[in-house]
C-alpha cells in the first residue's frame, strides 16, 4: 500500500514539474535563432472564401484566406505589430488553418512576415509528462532505467543519422545492422541489467532480427525484388532501395525484441518456480507464450501500417485510381515491411524459447553442484 502511494505522489510530482516545464516552453520566445515567434492577436479571425474547385473526378475543395494581425515576441522586430495574409484550403494537407491566440514561427525580411509554421514545442513537452507520469504509476522505480534507455536510444539512432550522413549512405546496411545490435544491448541492459536472462533476451532479439531479415532478403533476390516500388518512399538524397532495408532493419528490431523480452521473463519465472520443470515442459510453455502474444504483436504491426498509410491511400482513391494501383503506390512497401517483421515475431518463438533452455541447464548444473 505504501509503495502504491509513494507511486502515486511520484506521478503527482513528474505531472506538476512537467506543467511547469509546459508552461516555461509555451512562454518561451527568445531561445530559438532561426525564425522569430508570433502571437495572433486576433479574437476573430476574419476568414473569406477566395474560390471553389471541383477536379475531374468530382472532388471538391475551397480556397479560403485569412487575414492575420501578429505582434512579435522575439527576435529585432520585437513589440513591433504586422498584417499578413495565410491562404489555406480545408482539408488542411498541404497548408495549415491558425486560430485567434495561436502562436506561430515567423520569418521575418523587408518587414514582411513570412508564417512558417505554428510553435507546438509546448506539445511535446506535455506530451512527454503524461507519458513519464503514466510510467511512473506503472512501473514505479523502473520508469528512470526506461527514460534513460528511450534517451540513449535517441541519441544513437542520431549518432547514426549523422555518420550515416557522413558516409553518403554508403554503408547503410551494415551501419544500421549495427545500430540494431548496439540499440538492443544497451536497451536491455539499463532496464534488466547484466545478467543470464538480459544475454539470452539479447541473442534471442538478435536471432530474431537477423535470421529473418537474411530469409526475406534471400527471397527478394530470388524473386527479383519484383513489385517492390522502392521509388514510391520519399526518399530525396540517397539510396530508396537502402532506405528501405535499413527501415525494415528497425522495424523488426522493434517488434521482435518486446516478444523476446516477454517469452525469456516469463520461461525464466517458470524455471524459478517450477522444480521439476523438463525441457518439453519449457518448450511448450514456451509455444503457448508465442501463440497467445503473436497475434496481437502482428495486429499492432499491421494498424500502425495502415494508420500511416491511410491519408495517401485515402487520396489516391479518391483520384479514381484502382485498388491496385493505389496498393502500388502507396501500400507496397509498409506491406512488405510488415510481412518482414511477421516473420521475424514467428520465428523470435522458436529463438526466444531456445535461449531459454539455458535457464533450465543452469539451474539443473548447480543441483548438481549441491549434491
Amino acid at each position: 500500500m505504501k509503495k502504491t502511494r509513494r507511486r502515486y505522489f511520484l506521478a503527482l510530482m513528474v505531472a506538476v514539474i512537467g506543467l511547469i516545464l509546459t508552461v516555461c516552453t509555451y512562454l518561451a520566445t527568445d531561445i530559438y535563432n532561426k525564425d522569430d515567434v508570433a502571437v495572433i492577436t486576433d479574437h476573430a479571425i476574419k476568414d473569406t472564401l477566395v474560390e471553389k474547385s471541383t477536379d475531374v473526378y468530382g472532388n471538391k475543395d475551397e480556397t479560403r484566406k485569412q487575414i492575420l494581425h501578429l505582434k512579435v515576441l522575439s527576435g529585432k522586430h520585437k513589440g513591433e505589430k504586422f498584417t499578413t495574409t495565410n491562404l489555406y484550403y480545408p482539408s488542411q494537407l498541404v497548408t495549415q488553418k491558425y486560430r485567434a491566440g495561436q502562436r506561430i514561427f515567423v520569418n521575418i525580411k523587408h518587414h514582411d512576415p513570412a508564417i512558417q509554421n505554428p510553435k507546438r514545442d509546448w506539445v511535446l513537452v506535455l506530451s512527454l509528462t503524461v507519458t513519464v507520469a503514466l510510467m511512473v504509476v506503472v512501473a514505479g522505480r523502473q520508469t528512470i532505467g526506461l527514460v534513460v534507455s528511450m534517451a540513449l536510444s535517441w541519441l544513437i539512432f542520431y549518432l547514426v543519422i549523422i555518420l550515416d550522413v557522413k558516409l553518403n549512405g554508403s554503408y547503410i546496411i551494415l551501419l544500421f545492422s549495427l545500430a540494431d545490435i548496439v540499440f538492443s544491448f544497451f536497451s536491455l541492459l539499463i532496464v534488466q541489467g547484466l545478467n543470464r536472462k538480459m544475454l539470452a533476451t539479447w541473442l534471442a532479439t538478435l536471432l530474431g532480427t537477423f535470421v529473418s531479415f537474411a530469409l526475406c532478403y534471400l527471397i527478394m533476390q530470388l524473386t527479383g525484388e519484383s513489385e517492390i516500388k522502392y521509388e514510391m518512399g520519399d526518399y530525396a538524397t540517397q539510396d530508396p532501395r537502402g532506405i528501405f532495408l535499413a527501415q525494415t532493419l528497425l522495424g523488426i528490431l522493434g517488434a521482435v525484441m518486446d516478444e523476446a523480452t516477454d517469452i525469456v521473463s516469463s520461461l525464466s519465472e517458470l524455471v524459478e518456480t517450477k522444480k521439476d520443470l523438463t525441457a518439453r515442459q519449457l518448450i511448450n510453455s514456451g509455444r503457448t507464450i508465442g501463440q497467445e502474444i503473436m497475434g496481437p504483436l502482428i495486429n499492432v504491426l499491421v494498424l500502425i501500417f495502415m494508420s500511416e498509410a491511410l491519408p495517401m491511400t485515402i487520396i489516391y482513391l479518391r483520384d479514381n485510381n484502382s485498388l491496385g494501383s493505389t496498393f502500388g503506390f502507396t501500400l507496397s512497401l509498409g506491406a512488405t515491411q510488415s510481412v518482414i517483421s511477421a516473420i521475424g515475431i514467428v520465428l523470435t518463438v522458436v529463438f526466444a524459447t531456445g535461449c531459454s533452455l539455458l535457464f533450465l541447464e543452469e539451474k539443473r548444473r548447480k543441483v548438481r553442484d549441491e549434491n
